[in-house]
């Protein structure tokens, strides 16, 4: 006996849209698998990114802070500090 199937059997084949051959879609648990995956992904991403600019705000409006009171102290330091 011969290996190989019998005649009449089916033989499935998964083409895209150009005819080359791929892999068979994708199943409703893979599907779910993924989309829980990219929304885990895109939170984390949105709560790292929020932080970021949290993180670069405070920073730029602390320096923003130190200049102007630099530019009162400058102001106000000679009649602290004068010596009579």
């Amino acid at each position: 006996m011969r290996p190989g199937l019998t005649e009449g059997s089916t033989i499935r084949i998964w083409s895209d849209t150009r005819g080359r051959l791929t892999g068979p879609p994708l199943t409703t648990d893979q599907i779910r698998s993924r989309c829980m995956g990219w929304a885990i992904t895109a939170a984390l991403a949105v709560a790292f990114l929020g932080g970021v600019a949290y993180g670069i705000t405070d920073l730029v409006l602390r320096r923003h802070n130190l200049a102007a009171w630099d530019t009162a102290w400058a102001r106000t330091a000679p009649r602290w500090t004068a010596s009579t």
